[in-house]
């Protein structure tokens, strides 16, 4: 027996109205619409940004561990790397082996993350707190204002980037 979803464009509006991927999409773009216009000043974009904080907070990191970590694609990746590489804000080096390499931030590039840090506390807030709807969205995504819990080592004990959650992620 066939299940009938109805017509055509009864389909069409049912998934244009109701499909949460659509929705996820739309978010995403105005959220990172939001950052860039707010980090153009400086320079750089959102996805920039995550890549120098990622590598700053992770210390010297091969860029297949960098696109794991942010779900990105390998050419992403290395275009996004080489044009902050080309900015000074990063430095690309020889890793373990040959065929391997290291990103590292240079002292230009944690200025620059300083210089961003009061524009994306400011996003943050505003992001988190510009409307009920808006939070309440973000929250059921698990984003808000949380304090951060360290475990007996002072270490977060919810690490997004643990190896936790990456493997996860690529699951």
């Amino acid at each position: 027996m066939t299940v009938s979803y109805g017509t055509p464009k009864e389909i069409a509006r049912q998934m244009t109205n109701n499909c949460i991927a659509m929705r996820l999409r739309q978010l995403n773009r105005m959220v990172t619409r939001l950052y860039d216009e707010a980090l153009r000043p400086l320079g750089f974009t959102v996805n920039q940004l995550n890549i120098l904080a990622t590598i700053v907070s992770r210390g010297p990191i091969p860029p297949g561990q960098l696109g794991q970590m942010l779900g990105m694609e390998k050419s992403t990746v290395s275009r996004t790397i080489d044009r902050m590489q080309q900015h000074g804000w990063i430095d690309i080096t020889p890793g373990k082996d040959k065929r391997s390499q290291s990103l590292r931030a240079t002292p230009q590039g944690r200025q620059l993350l300083v210089a961003a840090a009061p524009v994306w506390h400011e996003l943050q807030d505003n992001v988190l707190d510009s409307t009920a709807e808006n939070t309440g969205l973000l929250a059921a995504f698990g984003i808000g204002h949380q304090p951060i819990d360290e475990d007996s080592d002072g270490n977060d004990s919810d690490d997004f980037y643990s190896d936790e959650f990456t493997a996860d992620f690529y699951s």
